[in-house]
């Protein structure tokens, strides 16, 4: 929106002793011309904007006029501007260009360079599916209209008719908050379970969620403190060839050397639901054997039964 670059650009020029237009244009990303129209629009209002000449110029308003902010610390406009440029990874808004210019005046490259932390939510692939229906369902959200969903969950592969409230990042997967009117209450659908969605006519009003509870839907952890006589104690077998795939899949924090091998490891954790386990363990292919529990090693062989029986006609 207009007004929200405006007071950009106010923001800008009102904690800088001066800068160019083809900074400003850069910065809220749209034309000279377009600045110089916001520049004269500023001056008819009342904003004293100095143009300097030559070599160091620029525009600038005159020094009485300036209010120097003090209101965010340095650490402040640190971590605004990695939570904003985080969201920028996923949707380049002028909204969202022109709210970086309001709350953080400095050189947005500067910023930066200082800050301790980067959030890129963006895929590394370009035609990334997962993206898309985020894209998809962003809209939704701000047009508050309703959603066709059609979603595999555990129990079922069904279709449904939702009220998307919420995009959530969490822990390397997107997930939608949403209100499903078939069930009556919000529910979290995981985006890459979703085979089909499309936006509706129908709108809906947008209920309070104060807080999202993720352990209604994903349990207290697998990895959590609990009652150690309910958990199984998994442990790994693997080659230190394989510490770097295996990495990509379980924290490096689960693995030990064996003090009496040179090229054999374990890792050793605790879960609390065993199916998970051997899930897990088929997703790391050839690269590790199961050598406790019992109970794991003997689901592995009936899994492994499983998929011979599939291919037993091709053998």
């Amino acid at each position: 929106m207009k007004i929200d670059r405006l007071l950009g650009i106010l923001n800008v020029l009102a904690n800088t002793d001066r800068t160019t237009i083809q900074e400003l244009a850069e910065r809220f990303e749209v034309s000279k011309r377009t600045i110089f129209r916001d520049l004269d629009t500023l001056n008819k209002s009342g904003v004293p904007i100095v143009s300097y000449s030559g070599i160091g110029g620029g525009v600038s308003v005159i020094e009485g006029y300036k209010i120097k902010s003090n209101i965010l610390s340095k650490n402040d406009i640190k971590n605004d501007f990695t939570a904003l440029n985080g969201l920028m990874s996923i949707d380049e808004s002028a909204d969202l260009t022109n709210l970086i210019a309001k709350l953080i005046p400095e050189e947005t490259s500067m910023v930066f360079s200082e800050s301790d932390y980067v959030i890129d939510l963006s895929s590394w692939f370009q035609d990334s599916i997962t993206q898309e229906k985020v894209s998809i369902l962003h809209k939704a959200i701000l047009n508050k209209n309703c959603i066709y969903l059609e979603y595999i969950s555990k129990s079922s592969h069904s279709s449904r008719i939702i009220q998307p409230h919420k995009l959530v990042f969490k822990q390397s997967y997107w997930y939608l908050y949403a209100f499903c009117e078939d069930k009556q209450e919000f529910r979290l659908f995981k985006i890459n379970r979703i085979v089909d969605l499309k936006i509706m006519d129908e709108s809906f009003n947008c209920k309070a969620v104060e807080k999202i509870d993720f352990r209604k839907d994903f349990g207290t952890g697998l990895f959590s403190s609990q009652d150690p006589t309910a958990l199984f104690e998994i442990i790994l077998e693997y080659d230190i060839n394989n510490e770097f795939f295996l990495t990509d899949k379980i924290d490096a924090k689960f693995f030990n050397k064996i003090s009496n091998s040179e090229d054999k490891g374990q890792i050793i954790f605790s879960v609390s639901d065993l199916e998970w386990a051997v899930n897990l363990v088929f997703n790391l292919q050839d690269k590790v054997k199961v050598i406790a529990p019992i109970e794991l090693k003997e689901a592995m062989k009936t899994r492994i039964k499983r998929i011979n029986e599939l291919y037993k006609d091709d053998i």
